[in-house]
């Protein structure tokens, strides 16, 4: 497990550091909370962030997606 703080998370994810903040004060993305420092581990967020996908519609096949997912 390789913990980073905000700045690094933010520049990995190519957000804004305040849309971080914003995140975990709602606890939308994985992280760790040590006294008052906000930690994140890379690969956590990484599989958070796969389960974030939106998988296009496609009509042809009667609504549902083109890989097969839930919707």
């Amino acid at each position: 497990m390789k913990l980073v703080g905000i700045e690094k998370i933010a520049e990995i994810l190519d957000t804004p550091a305040k849309t971080i903040y914003e995140w975990t004060s709602t606890k939308k993305i994985p992280h760790y909370k040590i006294n008052r420092l906000v930690k994140f581990d890379i690969d956590a967020v990484i599989a958070w962030l796969e389960t974030c996908e939106v998988k296009p519609y496609n009509k042809g096949t009667g609504g549902k997606s083109l890989k097969g997912g839930k919707r």
